[in-house]
């Protein structure tokens, strides 16, 4: 099953379409990088609205930053990065390496592209946004180029990895027990097609992270489809907040302590929460 990632624009909500849909076991044939790329993250779509994951996972990432002993936070793993390498942007200054995987070949290819400086998409307009929400403003073409070198040499310290969520370990090529840091946006929802296949899901990816390690969800609220580009349509599984939490506390994590934004309006959860 795939575990691809969607884009989230604030000032746009989703709507139904009558284009067909495509399901989880469609991603492998039908997904498309570039066209995802373009209808979120190229320039003119990042300065078209804002990206509720640029602006949480930098937060997380400061808090981390602050409360983490250095020695507790080297490793990153983003499990169902897609295309995308925001996630390793974001906390390029809590870590040492980060694994960015996918199910996904093409994704994959599109990952190793950027690690070696030959992808066509360009991260910058999304590393200035990313800046702007640490307070780094008016950052030249030269800090941003610095910025996406180190990110690049953090993912070649750890590297590009296939992920199945449905599979225990989901990244069976994880050269670590337990990494410090796991995030995952968007993934779940759009890989699952029960609140069961969720839920061990959800402890698959759990236990390829160490006790007391930080553990980032990015997750879809009440909707059941998305825009993958070009208006192709993706099948999402339908979820309430309560319904990640349960989850979340049955693979255990601490959700009492968690730290959380909901935004219902957007249909969009954050959180980050300890593995005990």
């Amino acid at each position: 099953m795939s575990s691809t990632r969607r884009g989230d624009t604030l000032c746009v909500r989703r709507r139904k379409s009558a284009t067909p849909m495509h399901n989880p076991e469609d991603y492998e044939e039908s997904f498309d990088p570039d066209a995802y790329f373009d209808h979120y993250f190229s320039k003119n779509s990042i300065e078209d609205g804002t990206r509720v994951s640029l602006f949480c996972l930098p937060v997380f990432a400061q808090i981390i930053k602050q409360t983490v002993p250095a020695e507790r936070r080297k490793s990153l793993l983003d499990i169902g990065a897609g295309p995308t390498v925001y996630s390793a942007v974001c906390f390029r200054e809590c870590i040492d390496r980060a694994y960015m995987t996918d199910f996904v070949q093409k994704n994959l290819t599109s990952l190793r592209d950027w690690t070696n400086g030959v992808s066509s998409h360009d991260w910058q307009p999304t590393i200035k946004v990313i800046l702007r929400t640490e307070g780094i403003t008016g950052s030249s073409e030269g800090v941003l180029e610095k910025v996406e070198k180190h990110t690049k040499e953090l993912v070649h310290a750890g590297g590009v990895l296939f992920s199945n969520v449905h599979d225990s370990p989901c990244v069976p090529d994880l050269p670590e027990d337990g990494v410090d840091i796991l995030v995952s946006v968007f993934c779940l929802e759009s890989a699952c097609k029960s609140i069961e296949e969720y839920n061990k899901c959800v402890k698959n990816m759990v236990s390829q992270l160490r006790s007391g390690g930080k553990f980032i969800l990015g997750s879809v609220i009440d909707d059941n489809i998305y825009n993958a580009g070009n208006q192709r349509m993706f099948w999402l599984l339908r979820l309430n907040e309560q319904d990640v939490i349960s989850a979340l506390a049955d693979a255990g994590l601490d959700v009492e302590n968690r730290k959380a934004y909901v935004l219902e309006e957007e249909g969009v959860m954050f959180a980050m929460l300890t593995k005990y």
